[in-house]
């Protein structure tokens, strides 16, 4: 521990304070050049860390140059906290976070103790918005959806856009072909997705087309030796996962492992001529 911050930090808000060397050190019982020698590399005797604390009207975790999450500075500190640790553990620390966070949504029933919050899906409903997941050892996954002042209805397509997305996903080899574009690392030819799925070209060309005016893929046209071709690749990447996720949620039985909190007073989905 490099204790110089201490002396650092009672210098920095002892000014900020508007006190003199004296001033500190006459509210603690201590001399002024007390005072002095700690700003200059000295170390507090460590019963007055507390005194001193007080006096500057800071915490013990800042005179030792550790920063206190409060409300103000909370969209600040936790994005510098998340960016300190390795790239490998970000995700699943901001996962945990808002676990955390949704948690205490459900304090007051009590049914979000330890025991179950590991294992369980969870879905919460309030007047705020929903938050949607699943947390395992093999899965840890958030939906957060805070509701727009309009309903949630900002946020859908329209219902024809997506009758047209469900006529083409549910035709034979389009969930596979989605899923195949998205194992992709750089856009392939129709006749390579063919293969891969051992499947004529023909029989994917139609989908390809749909998924394209879809705005599910990008369709590139390439200029070669041989003449000019198509390739594709995704055009949102990542969507696929949360979607399919989401579809799970909504199909699959839960079996009993699911902690439900409602606190909503107000439809879910309100008619969009009466939205507030």
């Amino acid at each position: 521990m490099n204790y110089t911050i201490i002396g650092e930090q009672i210098q920095k808000y002892r000014k900020t304070a508007g006190l003199t060397q004296k001033d500190l050190g006459e509210a603690l019982g201590i001399s002024s050049s007390a005072v002095s020698q700690w700003e200059t590399g000295g170390t507090p005797d460590i019963s007055l860390l507390p005194a001193i604390a007080d006096r500057l009207g800071i915490s013990i975790n800042t005179l030792f140059g550790r920063e206190d999450i409060t409300p103000e500075n909370m969209h600040e500190t936790l994005p510098r906290y998340v960016a300190s640790l390795p790239e490998t553990k970000r995700l699943k620390e901001i996962c945990r976070l808002v676990w955390a966070a949704a948690k205490s949504e459900g304090v007051g029933s009590n049914v979000l103790s330890d025991h179950v919050y590991q294992k369980y899906n969870i879905s919460l409903s309030s007047e705020e918005g929903i938050v949607l997941g699943i947390d395992s050892d093999e899965l840890s996954a958030l939906s957060v959806f805070p509701e727009p002042k309009s309903g949630y209805h900002a946020l859908f397509a329209s219902d024809d856009a997506y009758r047209q997305l469900f006529l083409a996903l549910s035709k034979p080899l389009a969930i596979e072909l989605l899923k195949l574009l998205y194992q992709q690392t750089k856009p392939c030819t129709a006749e390579v997705l063919a293969a891969r799925l051992e499947t004529e070209t023909g029989e994917i060309l139609p989908l390809l087309s749909e998924f394209a005016g879809l705005q599910l893929v990008r369709e590139l046209e390439l200029e070669t030796e041989r003449g000019d071709t198509k390739v594709y690749s995704t055009e949102r990447y990542g969507a696929l996962i949360p979607f399919l996720h989401a579809a799970r949620l909504m199909m699959e039985s839960s079996n009993g492992h699911s902690v439900i909190v409602n606190k909503r007073k107000t439809p879910l989905l309100r008619k969009p001529e009466t939205a507030l």
